[in-house]
């Protein structure tokens, strides 16, 4: 469900996913007077109370004629009491919006919020015909309006939609197969490379762990390999940069890549006990102390008044002078590489084990990071890669405009990484 926390199992099978349908239904029953469990579903059906489908017509071309009756419908049905009056989704009554359980509720965005039932006509049509149950979304049917007036209101919400956020409703998930080809010259190290441009990548969608605006929607992946080593580019959108934080209140860009250790594919919040993971974080802020430029307190708080410390070594600094690989004025790799086996039990390996190199640069609003590593690793906990193996892997990006850091991110649910002969 894009712009939501429920992301796609397109790695199930068919059969799989029907199973976890009917499981779920499962789960949906009641226990009656005399003690035995009755599902819904089951009842309804032994009862004759199956719902009828909605009908849905054919879906009208868009016309200015449609496109103005659109917007008078709007207007009659106090839409803009809501979604205000160009669904930028602050109309007055917006801020008293509540769902059945009594939270806030702001209302959709149309112009740049994500359509968490569905961006396509069909189902904006659903939409308006059926409501949205436990929000105060009202359904109208056809006593409110007819369905010609219905496809009108549909084609003027999506007239609404912002034109750059229009790509973002179209990526639908993919077979989640993502092919290395093998290259007869070294891997390119660069994310500025020309060669990157030669290759068509696969557009990863993310779903969100913390409901925020202007959330990163997918991330595109191309990886190859020599042989030897293997190089995976990421690129996403982000218009605004943002390096190693000086005040407490700012956070950095990031991304990361998750591989399952032993090709299953665990739960996707970092693995757990029984099917570990391992886990490549690369960081703004690491890579700025390679010598780029950065802001500091002196840049940030240009008034300040300077003062240094009588001793010099980094005593005073304890976890630096313990070996803290986060606590380092200056990393080998902007890539921390590390391991988890459960939610919360992440660590880092040693600095002998951190064999995972890249780089990153940003341009044109746009982030490209590249990992290159070993296709094998004397280190026991990193991942393996071989030729036609496939390898689960699920992605993650920060965005630091918006106060990301830990479990506050977008994520991916699990792709497969295959290396090609």
């Amino acid at each position: 469900m894009p712009g939501s926390s429920m992301p796609s199992f397109t790695y199930l099978s068919e059969l799989e996913r029907r199973e976890v349908i009917q499981y779920v239904k499962h789960l949906t029953a009641r226990v009656d007077p005399s003690g035995h469990r009755v599902n819904y579903f089951e009842e309804a059906k032994a009862k004759g109370q199956v719902g009828i489908p909605v009908q849905v017509p054919p879906e009208p071309p868009v016309t200015v004629r449609s496109l103005a009756q659109g917007q008078e419908i709007y207007s009659k049905l106090n839409c803009f009491v809501c979604h205000g009056l160009t669904g930028e989704g602050t109309g007055p009554a917006a801020p008293l919006l509540k769902d059945m359980w009594g939270l806030s509720l702001p209302p959709r965005d149309f112009n740049t919020g994500a359509f968490r039932g569905g961006h396509t006509g069909r189902d904006l049509y659903l939409r308006i015909a059926t409501g949205l149950a436990g929000t105060p979304m009202p359904p109208y049917d056809d006593s409110a309006v007819s369905p010609e007036q219905r496809w009108a209101l549909v084609h003027y919400v999506q007239s609404l939609r912002r034109k750059d956020i229009e790509i973002n409703d179209i990526l639908a998930p993919g077979d989640g197969v993502i092919l290395a080809p093998k290259l007869s010259r070294q891997v390119p190290a660069d994310p500025a490379d020309p060669f990157w441009e030669t290759l068509d990548p696969v557009r990863v969608p993310l779903n969100p762990l913390w409901p925020e605006t202007n959330l990163v929607p997918a991330v595109a992946v191309s990886a190859v390999h020599d042989g030897n080593r293997v190089a995976i580019l990421c690129t996403w959108r982000d218009p605004i940069a943002n390096g190693a934080p000086v005040r407490v209140q700012d956070f950095q860009d990031a991304v990361a890549l998750q591989f399952s250790l032993n090709g299953t594919t665990p739960f996707i919040g970092m693995g757990d006990k029984d099917n570990p993971v391992n886990l490549w974080q690369w960081k703004a802020g690491w890579q700025q102390e390679r010598g780029e430029p950065r802001a500091d307190v002196d840049t940030v708080y240009v008034s300040m008044h300077s003062d240094l410390y009588f001793q010099s070594d980094a005593l005073h600094r304890t976890a630096e002078a313990a070996g803290n690989l986060l606590a380092q004025p200056a990393h080998a790799s902007p890539i921390e590489d590390g391991n988890a086996r459960g939610f919360g039990t992440f660590a880092s390996q040693p600095a002998s084990g951190q064999n995972v190199v890249g780089r990153g640069i940003w341009r044109d609003s746009h982030w490209s990071v590249v990992f290159v590593r070993e296709l094998q690793s004397p280190e026991a906990a990193d991942v393996q890669f071989a030729v036609g193996k496939a390898v689960p892997v699920a992605f993650a990006v920060w965005d630091g405009q918006n106060r990301d850091r830990n479990g506050r991110k977008v994520v991916s649910n699990w792709h497969q990484l295959v290396l090609e002969p």
